[in-house]
């Protein structure tokens, strides 16, 4: 069992992270972290067990079109015990931490020295179950950084570098990056008449009544280009792998950086579907396909490390700024 450290330093994160959001948005908010950002050279393989692959990442709530960007790294997508801390919110070591006395955020850039060349992610379809962020009037706002909603699921720390590569992969400041996926049971929120053990066909239809807004959320990329979400492993459902959508754009632009998914290692999936427990239940009938991620083109999939009820993945996301 993983030992419980630091619950207060955790809790403290997200008030930390959502109180910046609210100072960006107002205009009010320096931050006061180096700029470190860069790109390897080589292609990011390692021995570190808790190496993976990365992959790309999208933005903010709406926005019309997508656009061709994202980063990709190579690796092993697999899980490790001893290193599942590091770079984690709160579990010290290279991760991202609390900064000094101006409540800032310090998400650290270094932790993305091991995501491989500058080349750019890849993208992918929007998918049927995305709700923008301004669309609906006197809905509650999604820029926040912890988006479980209560639901149970093993938590899920992930960990975003927005990088140019017009401009030599430099940091993207400022943009929107919004991420969604499922829960556990393999449900989105904001949506009715889902029945996961059937492919969707088509595009889904928000429910009006429906207020839910679980493993939803925006983030503003700091000036290294970073940002960071707590959430829960998405479960699975027929007919698609196990994926989580990301699309980023400029604050205040319409036009995205980026539309994609990012995908898992099949296995490490599987380890986690049959040994947490909000999974266990539908674990014994897990198509294939839902596992194993796309056969074709050069999928986004982030470095993951693994202990029990923890994941921390990071991944860069290189587009045409």
């Amino acid at each position: 069992m993983r030992e419980n450290k630091g619950p207060l330093a955790r809790d403290l994160l997200g008030w930390v992270i959502d109180r910046r959001q609210i100072l960006i948005k107002l205009g009010a908010f320096a931050i006061t972290s180096p700029a470190l950002a860069s790109c390897g050279e080589d292609d990011g393989t390692t021995d570190d067990p808790s190496s993976g692959s990365t992959g790309s990442a999208g933005g903010a709530g709406g926005g019309t079109g997508s656009a061709s960007s994202s980063a990709s790294a190579s690796g092993s997508a697999s899980a490790s015990s001893s290193s599942a801390g590091t770079g984690g919110v709160g579990e010290g070591g290279a991760g991202m931490g609390v900064a000094g006395g101006d409540d800032s955020l310090n998400l650290d850039p270094s932790i993305f020295e091991d995501a491989g060349r500058c080349a750019l992610t890849t993208t992918d379809i929007e998918g049927p179950f995305f709700i923008d962020d301004s669309e609906i009037p006197n809905d509650i706002s999604l820029f926040r950084s912890d988006i479980r909603d209560g639901h149970p699921g093993c938590e899920l720390q992930l960990y975003f570098r927005l990088l140019d590569a017009e401009d030599g992969c430099q940091p993207i400041p400022d943009a929107e990056v919004y991420i969604w996926h499922c829960d556990a049971d393999g449900y989105y929120s904001g949506f009715d008449g889902q029945d996961p053990s059937t492919p969707y066909s088509g595009p889904g239809e928000r429910t009006v009544e429906n207020d839910e807004r679980f493993c939803r959320g925006v983030q503003l990329s700091d000036r290294n280009g970073v940002v960071g979400f707590r959430t829960i492993w998405p479960g699975w459902y027929a007919g698609r792998p196990v994926h989580v959508h990301l699309v980023a754009r400029l604050n205040g632009a319409t036009t995205r950086l980026i539309t994609t998914q990012f995908y898992f290692d099949a296995e490490l999936s599987r380890k986690i579907y049959e040994s947490e427990p909000a999974y266990t239940a539908r674990s014994t009938n897990i198509p294939q396909s839902s596992l194993n991620p796309p056969g074709f083109g050069n999928p986004a999939m982030p470095t993951m490390a693994y202990t029990p009820g923890l994941v921390i993945g990071k991944l860069n996301v290189i587009v045409n700024g």
